[in-house]
């Protein structure tokens, strides 16, 4: 891995000298000797195991040596972190990561307790990055429901909840969403697969880049819901990604479709730390909807 924290509310950073040696102050407990060498430890940014950084000392550009680099520890450290080998089975960042399906975390678990606090503190965030990654518009009475839905779902628990994907852990539990009379972005995939099934027509929206998708006319009623499913972990040059499965369903007979929809799970960090702009009536909802743990 390429990025790493220092406890469970640090904020993710690249691996390197400088940005290490700043958040630990290269001492105890993250600096540790052992067999009379200097290891360097820090938490995972995804599942908050323990990692152990390596090559910390060898990046430069005319060196051989691979730049610095994380990998999960599996042991506790202490002061560190503790180590949780279900956590490390599921984690995006492991290459031998497995599918988790529902499986849960306890309700006591600290990860989900800190996800629960992220979709509370970045709600907004949460549903612009869905917007940029779908083309599926989320207004505000739409964003109260799904967190409704989640919170009542405990979404922050499934062990295929990470601080990367919440925008589609809002959806994952959820069911079939209506499309019809929902805004997308204009000439997105989705637009181009409904275009291309004929059941709908659409129509300028008052959002800017936005179409609302209509019944075709002369066609009558349309059934046109979707869902998202199927998380599948991909790591690409060590960073993390989901590829997610967007399936369209009509109660028309050889109607909908099927889109891949790929998540870099570094995004939301991203904009958080980025400045992006905030959107206070989403934070609002979230304060409302989510107690504070």
């Amino acid at each position: 891995m390429r990025n790493f924290r220092i406890g469970r509310a640090g904020k993710v950073l690249p691996i390197t000298l400088d940005n290490y040696r700043m958040a630990t102050g290269m001492s105890l407990p993250y600096v540790q000797v052992r067999d009379r060498r200097p290891s360097y430890f820090a938490v995972c940014p995804m599942c908050d195991n323990p990692v152990l950084i390596c090559n910390l000392f060898k990046m430069n550009k005319d060196s051989r040596s691979p730049a610095p680099y994380g990998r999960h520890y599996a042991a506790d450290v202490a002061g560190v972190a503790k180590y949780d080998e279900m956590a490390y089975r599921f984690c995006p960042l492991s290459r031998q990561s497995e599918r988790p399906g529902s499986r849960r975390r306890r309700p006591s678990d600290p990860t989900g307790i800190e996800l629960y606090q992220l979709m509370r503190g970045r709600f907004d965030l949460v549903v612009r990055l869905w917007e940029r990654t779908t083309g599926i518009h989320v207004g505000v009475s739409y964003a109260e429901r799904m967190l409704g839905m989640w919170r009542a779902d405990e979404g922050w628990r499934y062990y295929a909840a990470n601080r990367g994907n919440l925008p589609f852990m809002l959806f994952q539990a959820a069911p079939a969403q209506n499309l019809v009379g929902r805004y997308i972005r204009n000439g997105c995939a989705l637009h181009r697969l409904l275009a291309d099934s004929g059941l709908v027509a659409f129509e300028p929206a008052s959002l800017p880049g936005w179409v609302q998708v209509r019944p075709a006319p002369g066609g009558g009623f349309v059934e046109l819901t979707f869902l998202v499913h199927s998380p599948v972990p991909v790591l690409r040059d060590d960073r993390p990604f989901e590829r997610w499965r967007l399936a369209v369903r009509s109660a028309r007979a050889g109607h909908g479709g099927d889109l891949d929809v790929e998540l870099d799970l570094d995004a939301l960090d991203r904009m958080a730390d980025g400045g992006a702009g905030r959107d206070r009536r989403l934070l609002d909802i979230a304060a409302r909807v989510l107690d504070p743990v």
